[in-house]
């Protein structure tokens, strides 16, 4: 098996993100990589719209949300975790982010939807599947 050294797991405080990070730990653990969680903060994409102190400081609590239990859980497994923040479009973040990282994989929680729909995966995973050229684990 490859070896990873760099991780990185999108991270939005869902039980899917999360179950993304526990595959992530376990492969981390098995090769001494370092996990880096990321968060990507909404914003406003309408002209006009401005980023208020209240939209920062919602964006600030959804981040902690997100960060703070991955961040114990991680470290708790005994492996290296760190975290960082972007914001816009979610997807393209990751990508972008992923490459400037030089990271060796990205672990990233899919959508988890019962019926016909088990087949889609969520538009982020999706998007970041076919985006990266950075190897992605897709976690359901």
């Amino acid at each position: 098996m490859a070896k990873f050294k760099k991780i990185l797991v999108p991270l939005d405080g869902s039980s899917n993100s999360m179950r993304g990070l526990d595959r992530a730990i376990e492969i981390a653990k098995g090769g001494d990589a370092e996990i880096t969680g990321f968060y990507v903060f909404h914003l406003p994409i309408a002209a006009g719209i401005k980023y208020t102190a209240k939209m920062k400081e919602e964006a600030q609590r959804k981040a902690v949300k997100a960060i703070g239990p991955a961040m114990n859980k991680t470290q708790k497994a005994g492996a290296v975790f760190k975290y960082k923040t972007g914001g816009g479009n979610t997807g393209s973040e990751i990508v972008k982010f992923a490459k400037n990282g030089k990271f060796d994989m990205i672990v990233i929680g899919a959508r988890g939807l019962g019926g016909a729909k088990e087949a889609f995966l969520g538009s982020t995973s999706n998007y970041v599947m076919h985006k990266t050229a950075v190897p992605v684990l897709v976690v359901k």
